[in-house]
């Protein structure tokens, strides 16, 4: 492995160089931004009328600072086309970005303007068509009611890794597998793309329903995306890397469920939820913006969307958001308009984890079209296989 401590920076390296230097950072944001007291603050919420939580956060040790001076005079990758090395500058800079958000939890000022720079503000259009959904303005969208959904039978851990072993193998996942995790929620189901494993919760117990909304969402969008990615030969397009891309992504997952009838009211109105706390509530306090979503949410559900846009901030009766999560409604909308102007441009955002633009790269052979796409018909065959 590079040595990234015993020589100068660079104004140019390899692709392995930088890619090997890259994975030496430790970022693991949703872990930081989840607060160690979390239970106790919810619980005192709860229990008060005016009593706004205090969160307290865990940084992971890291050596961030020095690999980010050894790459601070990096000017190009000098063994790749020029788009793939502007790339990979602009990720450099957008891992930076991500490291600052981290080791500076807590403190609300900062979280709000790192966030906002890096998932940019909510439009005033985006907010529109939020509120036009919360008000249970749907029509725009193929949702299905979730009062009436036939959530078939339950299904627990076993019966769950044998449904996920006929989707690997159908989908040509080579090498994936399924494994029970004690550090999950409660019938969580979470992607390790690094180690090829769907980490479930040893005790699941998840519907047929929404086994096939996770299968659809996880596997059919974000592990697929991942493989086409790493078969691109640049590593990057197989992780997680501009936040350009995370719109796509969640969009592109949404808009599978949507196309295959799992796409539910109660899910779109949450997401749009996000939009609208987010536009909102920057100016407010945790309680402030809790009691304007009890409007619309219950309590729980209005706490949880209030949670996700305040977590990252420290003591919460003071302003500030954490905006990542308008990703989901704006990156839904955004794929729904491209794809409905170019239905051919599904195949190519499956050749890695690229936003809109990069798309492009498949027309212009810099990277090669997907080995793996998913349809409609291969999801009903493989669930029909797997007796769901």
């Amino acid at each position: 492995m590079l040595d990234i401590f015993s020589r100068k920076a660079k104004k140019e390296l390899s692709l392995d160089e930088v890619t090997n230097i890259l994975q030496q950072l430790r970022i693991p944001l949703s872990l930081v931004f989840t607060p160690i007291n979390l239970k106790e603050e919810k619980k005192k919420f709860f229990e008060s009328d005016n009593y706004d939580p205090y969160f307290e956060y865990k940084v992971v040790s890291n050596k961030n600072d020095q690999i980010f001076k050894e790459l601070s005079n990096l000017q190009s990758i000098s063994d790749v086309d020029p788009r793939i090395s502007d790339f990979y500058l602009q990720l450099i800079e957008d891992k930076k970005l991500a490291s600052d958000l981290m080791h500076n939890v807590g403190n609300n000022e900062l979280i709000t303007e790192l966030s906002l720079k890096k998932y940019k503000n909510p439009t005033s259009q985006l907010f529109r068509n939020s509120a036009r959904v919360l008000r249970g303005k749907l029509d725009k969208y193929s949702v299905i009611n979730s009062k009436k959904i036939n959530r078939g039978k339950m299904l627990n851990y076993e019966q769950i890794e044998k449904v996920f072993n006929i989707v690997f193998d159908n989908l040509g996942l080579d090498g994936w597998s399924i494994a029970p995790s004690k550090n999950i929620s409660k019938n969580g189901i979470k992607v390790g793309i690094k180690r090829k494993q769907i980490l479930v919760d040893q005790d699941i117990t998840k519907s047929e329903f929404k086994l096939k909304k996770t299968l659809i969402h996880e596997v059919g969008t974000h592990v697929l995306r991942s493989v086409n990615g790493f078969n691109t030969g640049f590593p990057a397009l197989g992780n997680a890397n501009l936040s350009s891309y995370l719109d796509i992504e969640e969009g592109l997952a949404t808009w599978n469920e949507e196309s295959m009838g799992y796409l539910t009211d109660t899910w779109l109105k949450k997401k749009a939820g996000m939009v609208w706390a987010i536009y909102l509530g920057e100016k407010l306090s945790f309680r402030e913006l809790y009691n304007a979503l009890s409007g619309t949410f219950l309590k729980y559900s209005a706490w949880d969307i209030a949670y996700r846009v305040k977590r990252g901030l420290g003591d919460t009766s003071y302003p500030g958001i954490y905006a990542k999560d308008l990703v989901y409604f704006r990156g839904f909308r955004k794929v729904k308009k491209a794809l409905a102007s170019d239905i051919n441009m599904y195949e190519k955002l499956y050749a890695g984890k690229i936003d809109l633009t990069r798309a492009k790269w498949v027309d212009e052979g810099l990277i090669p079209k997907p080995k793996i796409v998913p349809t409609k018909e291969l999801w009903n065959e493989i669930f029909k296989k797997a007796n769901l």
